[in-house]
């Protein structure tokens, strides 16, 4: 009883104190504020870290409940990267020094947005610097990389630049973005160029033909016919399939079946390339295609995992990860890279904890998992687990936190042999951590890219998606499988071989343009050179000199004037010049190069574009290529030139 009055008086008298100071501090504002203190009962550690588990207080002023202790608020995870970038001082080079130990203990990779900020904010007098600040956030980033090398070249060693360049590109070629950018592009605009060769080919092969073909095709109803019916009836037999529904691929195959029904010994064999390169396009390259451009995005974890690893990911992508980290590595590791980089250390322990009980031998895990023994002070069980992760990989951030354990249990042989052996593997990586400085430190290893890339080959042969270019291009039954359009290719020239030497065709005398055909003409010497013609220039004697004068010249009027369109056509339209010399392979090359430049003009960087990553190297890969292809068709239009002025 006493007890409740002298704690009710003490309240009344605080209450009192507190309500005499607020009236004090309206009348002078700048009188100093009165120290109250009120004892409270003890709360434990459970309570602080529960709100609802701290139990209210009554107040008797005002006669309601409130909280003893206001809980604490929740820490949010922040970005090591981020906070590391806001307290370091506002230069390229301090923010660098920060960044740099980061990514170097915390095994953050390459940091892709900070070191293009540090590259575009340093500005020095002398060459290079900001490269080398930028590379060494970013080492591996082949656009920095292509920077350091002009840099290199710009600065007078032209030695150490192609030495450089080198480098870059053996490093580029092992890298999963830059081998994800040429499969897809390369396959892609392989596709692209390969279909529209064939079929442009073929096309044209079937147009110059198309006259012949619908001559003949009116004689087999009426000798009688017009010309344009002739050609309407052609042209309506052509379009049949794409009536039935099989759409660009039966108007190839009935282009293919004209040309090659009327093609000479040569024609006829670059046609069956043609036919082959169609449909080799037009299902396993398109196939492959699919899969290339398609994989990273029907694999939704390792789509999550590139961008956790990236510091890019979403809400969604962590809780997608989550729902399968118990039984795929690959998320495992994600997540635990994410707190890490996030500076959740204990949920890191915890992560990399449970998948030591899924995945015991995981050279990866383990040897993170080490660096926190190492961290906290617990050597030996370092060295044990960072001894078992060498024994399956070699690294050579691994094998310096090795030898940093051992120096530090002053094991100075084993330490000595062990930083030779880092040093062997990747001197590079090796210099980066001791120029820190620090015989405590020691670097996590990075995310292992290798389980996406294998897990990425896995899933593309095994569940390889239906290739939709195919269905664009072939809806019908000739696009159902590389069987079907083969066999109907093959039924094409089986037919024409068995068939063709019952079926007498037309053709062009090759002086006069002249129709020469057996159910018109009267008499047939060849299926080159007319009656008249025949007369001209096999018998001249029996011709009247000046008649075969006035032929001549008005034969050699038609010539300058067909040289000039065939010269016109070589320039304007692609394959044109290779028909000009007689050589259908070289048609179907300067189709091709011609479409790889049409697409160099469109798509100067790619069609699967990576600005950040590569930089300036995919349009430079790009333009080398298309000089190429730009070099090789102007070969062919030359050659057509120099051909057709020396006939």
């Amino acid at each position: 009883m006493v007890h409740r009055i002298w704690l009710t008086a003490t309240l009344a008298v605080c209450a009192l104190l507190l309500t005499g100071v607020g009236s004090a501090q309206e009348v002078a504002p700048a009188a100093a504020p009165v120290a109250v203190s009120v004892a409270v009962a003890p709360v434990s550690a459970t309570e602080l870290a529960d709100p609802a588990l701290v139990p209210p207080t009554v107040d008797p002023a005002l006669g309601e409940a409130v909280p003893l202790i206001e809980a604490p608020p929740v820490e949010t995870p922040r970005d090591r990267v981020v906070e590391a970038w806001r307290i370091a001082p506002p230069t390229p080079h301090s923010r660098t020094v920060a960044l740099r130990r980061l990514r170097l203990e915390y095994g953050l990779g390459d940091l892709r947005a900070p070191a293009q900020v540090v590259l575009a904010a340093g500005v020095s007098e002398e060459i290079g610097e900001a490269t080398e600040l930028a590379r060494a956030l970013a080492p591996e980033m082949p656009a920095l990389q292509w920077v350091h090398v002009q840099d290199l070249w710009r600065g007078d060693e032209p030695g150490a630049a192609v030495k450089a360049f080198g480098e870059m590109a053996w490093e580029a070629a092992h890298q999963l973005p830059v081998q994800l950018w040429l499969l897809g592009n390369g396959l892609l605009l392989a596709w692209i160029v390969s279909l529209a060769a064939a079929f442009v080919f073929m096309t044209m092969l079937g147009l110059k033909a198309f006259s012949h073909a619908a001559h003949d095709l009116g004689d087999l109803l009426s000798g009688g016919m017009p010309v344009f019916a002739r050609w309407a009836l052609l042209a309506s037999v052509a379009l049949v399939p794409i009536w039935l529904g099989e759409g660009l691929a039966g108007l190839a195959l009935i282009c293919f079946a004209i040309a090659f029904l009327y093609g000479k010994g040569r024609e006829r064999s670059v046609l069956v390339m043609a036919a082959t390169l169609w449909v080799v396009a037009l299902h396993p390259l398109a196939q492959w295609a699919s899969i290339a451009t398609t994989v990273v995005e029907l694999d939704p974890i390792t789509r999550s995992a590139l961008a956790v690893t990236k510091g890019i990911g979403t809400r969604a992508d962590v809780e997608r990860l989550e729902a399968v980290s118990g039984d795929d590595l690959a998320a495992a590791h994600a997540l635990a890279y994410r707190a890490r980089r996030l500076g959740m250390d204990q949920l890191e322990t915890e992560q990399l904890d449970a998948m030591a009980e899924r995945w015991p031998a995981d050279p990866v895990m383990l040897a993170n998992r080490a660096n926190i023994e190492m961290r906290a002070g617990r050597t030996e069980a370092a060295v044990h687990g960072f001894e078992r992760a060498a024994a399956q990989i070699d690294s050579p951030t691994l094998l310096f936190d090795l030898s940093q354990a051992y120096a530090s249990l002053f094991r100075m042989e084993e330490y000595e042999a062990t930083i030779a052996r880092a040093q062997g593997i990747g001197d590079r990586e090796v210099q980066a951590l001791s120029s820190l400085s620090d015989p405590k430190l020691v670097g996590d290893l990075l995310f292992p890219i290798e389980i996406l890339r294998d897990r990425l080959r896995t899933r593309g042969l095994a569940e390889a998606p239906a290739a939709q270019l195919t269905e664009w291009i072939a809806p019908g039954r000739l696009g159902a499988g590389w069987g079907e359009t083969a066999i109907a290719f093959a039924a094409v020239v089986f037919a024409t071989g068995l068939f063709g030497v019952r079926f007498d065709r037309s053709s062009m005398c090759t002086r006069c343009g002249h129709r020469i055909c057996t159910r018109c003409e009267a008499t047939v010497w060849s299926d080159e050179l007319c009656e008249d013609c025949h007369h001209l220039f096999k018998n001249p004697e029996a011709t009247d000199p000046k008649l075969r004068m006035a032929r001549l010249q008005a034969l050699t009027r038609r010539e300058s004037r067909i040289q000039g369109l065939v010269g016109v056509g070589s320039l304007v339209v692609p394959g044109i010049a290779g028909l000009a010399m007689r050589r259908p392979d070289l048609a179907l090359l300067g189709i091709a190069l011609f479409a790889w430049i049409a697409i160099w003009a469109r798509w100067p960087a790619g069609v699967l574009v990576d600005p950040l990553w590569l930089g300036p190297l995919a349009p430079l890969c790009f333009t080398v290529l298309g000089s190429f292809a730009l070099v090789g068709y102007a070969a062919i239009v030359v050659g057509s030139l120099v051909s057709i002025r020396n006939r």
